[in-house]
């Protein structure tokens, strides 16, 4: 039985208002694509030669990069998109919370908004469309930065991690107990992954004022979708690639963080550990010199 039906009970007037709300006039820039099995989020923000895109870190929403974008926005323009099923990414009747479905609808935004060839700096779960796009449309990706990213088979042994106990693997049941503990849970992750704690009010409160306004956080059905047994097919990634790891983030602290260089042995990693399991968030600048230091085109 496909629990993911659960997440996807969203009326068309649902979509619509998304224009009309918190979740369109929260900042500056914000605009939707609408595809046939998601609405889109995104922000578009600064100016410059480069164009660096973020995917955020369920339950991050575009909200958190305030700082972020500050920082890069003086030589960069900077991409901000919620992934499909979480923040105000409205999933539709029919979406499968797939990589494959993530890769497509991802791909679409790039296609429309024609912004060249972009460094895209993925986090975790989301990293693996990062891989996947740059793999099938080297013309869309100039770079890649990966954060909390290790190979697939450590990343499903971080979610089995995450849920012990197969509750959310569960279909059905796993969204519906999401669903009834959504607030609870975010909390909960931000103070465990978090290591610079000066974000665990804001990160927290802007969740649940995402949640207040309608947010989506479909992690149940990501969980049975997407971080499944059978990896995806990467295919060679050519592209330059930097990968960063919080080195305090608890929830990784398991986990093999050289295996990444099985999917990009050209990359460079980069260890900081003072920090959790947001490094583009937690140490803005640091980041933003990373970034600058490396030749992406």
């Amino acid at each position: 039985m496909d629990g993911t039906l659960f997440d996807t009970l969203k009326l068309p007037w649902t979509h619509a208002r998304l224009r009309r709300g918190y979740a369109a006039g929260s900042r500056d820039g914000i605009g939707f694509l609408e595809l046939p099995d998601c609405t889109l989020r995104y922000r578009l923000a600064g100016q410059g030669p480069r164009t660096v895109v973020f995917c955020t870190d369920p339950p991050v929403t575009i909200e958190a990069y305030d700082e972020l974008i500050a920082e890069l926005g003086r030589d960069h323009r900077v991409l901000v998109v919620e992934p499909p099923g979480f923040g105000f990414s409205l999933p539709r009747t029919g979406m499968q919370f797939t990589a494959e479905a993530g890769t497509i609808a991802i791909t679409a935004l790039l296609n429309h908004l024609k912004l060249g060839p972009a460094i895209l700096a993925f986090p975790c779960v989301p990293a693996y469309l990062g891989l996947l796009i740059a793999a099938r449309r080297p013309d869309l990706v100039s770079a890649l930065v990966l954060l909390q990213a290790p190979c697939w088979r450590e990343e499903v042994a971080w979610k089995r991690r995450r849920d012990p106990k197969g509750i959310l693997a569960r279909p059905w049941i796993g969204q519906l107990l999401l669903r009834l503990l959504r607030r609870k849970r975010a909390g909960a992750w931000y103070a465990l992954a978090l290591e610079n704690r000066r974000l665990l009010a804001p990160l927290t409160e802007e969740a649940q004022r995402g949640f207040d306004h309608g947010a989506c956080f479909s992690l149940a059905s990501a969980f049975q979708k997407f971080l499944t047994e059978e990896s995806p097919r990467f295919g060679k990634v050519a592209q330059p690639a930097l990968v960063i790891w919080g080195d305090a983030d608890k929830t990784h602290a398991p986990t093999d963080k050289d295996s990444i260089l099985e999917l990009l042995p050209q990359a460079q990693v980069l260890h900081w550990p003072d920090c959790g399991h947001f490094p583009e968030l937690e140490f803005p600048q640091r980041f933003a010199q990373a970034l600058r230091s490396l030749s992406f085109g």
